[in-house]
């Protein structure tokens, strides 16, 4: 049984989408100082799913972020999947 490994992101996507989620978590600190920079996420792991890029911080991780077009969001995958969390992402008709 082989492991179907996820598509390739150009890094320029991948980036992008770097830079859009340290504005957002800057957006929800306390202060900004505590907020992030695309520097800080270099080591986060990014992978596609559907039209979202998943950001996974490195070491174990209980929250996981969603980037894509019309937003950011996070989850915890101990509480909920990621097809959930992708469902509950998407913008409501």
């Amino acid at each position: 049984m082989s492991e179907q490994q996820p598509a390739e992101v150009p890094a320029e996507v991948v980036e992008a989408g770097r830079v859009r989620l340290a504005e957002w978590l800057t957006a929800q600190a306390p202060s900004p100082d505590l907020g992030a920079t695309p520097e800080d996420l270099a080591d986060w792991q990014a992978r596609p799913a559907e039209e979202f890029l998943v950001f996974v911080p490195p070491g174990y991780a209980n929250q996981v972020f969603l980037v894509a077009e019309h937003g950011v969001s996070s989850f915890a995958p101990s509480e909920q999947s990621l097809e959930e969390a992708m469902a509950a992402a998407r913008p409501q008709a």
